[in-house]
């Protein structure tokens, strides 16, 4: 086959099979669609695929291939990450209280805490798991931060599905995401500026340079969107002008905050945060199905093909460890302070049931962590399991919580 031809058929695949499998096959009744997208993603890896037929995995995926999917894999990415800021709203947070305070920092803190925890006792039991030179107190904050992510587009999907994106308990757990999703980029904005390496003195630097960056979007693109956006405010829709306008802001965005030496999802994130929020909701109900459907099965078949499970190479122990710690720590975190609020157990549970959904939000932070040296392919390779894993988990681990 020829380049095109070869492109053109992996598109046909990763979008079509997926999709196809998850409505026809009632799977839509149980798992979120991106669940059945990762999963294939996987299967379609040297994991599965290239070990049950290695002549027709090497024929379907050749390196020069290859190549040509990463343009589409950092869009789609990128994109992802500037959805996941449009979703982020400070609004949301007025008048939540005290109580909501409490359990939403609890259930980021302390699953990563015990994450970090998880990641040093990884350092002695699989060493290989993290990146050749990678410090360890780097390896082991990355493992907790993997542990304390909640995916809030996944997780508002899985309510929607649910009917519950409008009861007390859908809206605490989505408050409860967003608050994660806040913590999670300032904790890696924190983690790859002191793992740049260069001293204290650079890492001083960067970590100067984000918080400026921040302040600036916040003080000075905000207002400025806030200006170029009134009419589409107004009038509830935008026009060609505005779709130029905030893809152009969230690459430029994504560019500095890489040239600041963060990552440029860090970016992305942060301009779709300061995205005026009734633009936000037109954007998100026009583009949101196009980036989950057809241009992130890109981004999962990637990882797929970085993906080599073997019990042997000690991605089963990184699986087990974090997948354990990661469900175990967010239903406590979560269930013991809704409970000491008057909940009943039913609700406190499947509270930390959905909020242990990592979807996406995972994948991209550990492709992150891959990127800079953190992590390794073990070490990875485990991870994502473990962020399929609590994805599929949290709808029917809630459903089982609210029936009893």
């Amino acid at each position: 086959m020829s380049a095109i031809a070869l492109f053109l058929l992996h598109a046909s695949i990763i979008i079509g099979l997926p999709f196809a499998l998850w409505r026809l096959g009632g799977l839509r009744h149980w798992v979120p669609l991106v669940v059945v997208q990762i999963a294939f993603g996987l299967a379609l890896g040297p994991s599965l695929l290239g070990r049950l037929a290695p002549e027709l995995w090497a024929g379907l995926f050749p390196p020069l291939a290859l190549t040509a999917l990463d343009g589409l894999v950092w869009l789609g990415i990128s994109y992802f990450a500037f959805a996941t800021g449009l979703h982020f709203d400070l609004t949301e947070f007025h008048g939540r209280g005290r109580a909501f305070a409490v359990t939403s920092i609890s259930t980021f803190v302390a699953p990563t805490l015990v994450g970090t925890g998880v990641g040093f006792v990884l350092l002695a039991l699989v060493p290989e798991a993290a990146a050749q030179g990678a410090p360890a107190w780097a390896f082991a904050l990355g493992v907790g931060i993997a542990v304390g992510v909640t995916a809030l587009p996944v997780l508002a999907a899985i309510l929607r599905e649910m009917h519950m994106h409008k009861t007390r308990l859908g809206a605490e757990a989505l408050g409860c995401a967003a608050v994660n999703d806040a913590a999670l980029w300032v904790m890696m904005a924190a983690l790859l500026a002191l793992a740049a390496g260069g001293g204290a003195w650079r890492a001083g630097l960067l970590l100067a340079l984000a918080v400026a960056y921040g302040l600036a979007l916040w003080f000075l693109v905000r207002p400025l969107l806030a200006r170029l956006f009134r009419h589409a405010e107004l009038h509830g829709r935008i026009n060609e002008r505005d779709v130029v306008v905030l893809s152009v802001g969230l690459f430029a965005s994504a560019l500095v905050s890489e040239l600041i030496g963060l990552h440029a999802v860090v970016g992305a994130f942060a301009f779709g945060a300061v995205v005026p929020k009734p633009v936000a909701r037109d954007v998100l109900e026009k583009f949101e199905s196009f980036l989950m459907v057809v241009l992130l099965p890109f981004f999962f078949i990637a990882i797929g093909l970085k993906t080599q499970f073997t019990v042997a190479s000690g991605a089963g122990l990184v699986f087990a460890w974090t997948f354990v710690a990661s469900v175990a720590a967010k239903l406590a975190s979560a269930a013991l302070p809704a409970r000491a609020q008057g909940w009943p157990w039913s609700d406190a549970l499947a509270l930390g049931a959905l909020v242990g959904c990592k979807g996406l939000m995972e994948l991209v932070v550990l492709t992150l962590l891959l990127d800079k040296g953190i992590l390794s392919g073990v070490g990875f390779s485990g991870m994502v399991l473990m962020a399929l894993a609590t994805t599929a988990l949290a709808r029917p681990l809630a459903g089982l919580f609210l029936r009893r």
